[in-house]
């Protein structure tokens, strides 16, 4: 069974892949015509892409370290 901590990190990182997918194929999308809308979900999902790449390299390093257990 894997550790929590690791867990933890799958599983947000999971999270945060499907917000970004949402963000670009849906909310994105329904929110044209409203550029505060637009505006406010592609710095959401930037932001996320920055959260994503943050978890990456922490499973990276992890897994590097023989500790993605």
């Amino acid at each position: 069974m894997m550790k929590d901590h690791n867990h933890d990190l799958v599983h947000a990182l999971s999270e945060k892949n499907d917000a970004v997918w949402r963000y670009e194929k849906e909310y994105l999308k329904n929110a044209e015509g409203c550029d505060s809308c637009t505006q406010m979900w592609r710095k959401m999902r930037d932001d996320d892409n920055k959260h994503i790449e943050m978890l990456v390299a922490e499973v990276k390093k992890h897994a590097s370290e023989n500790r993605f257990d």
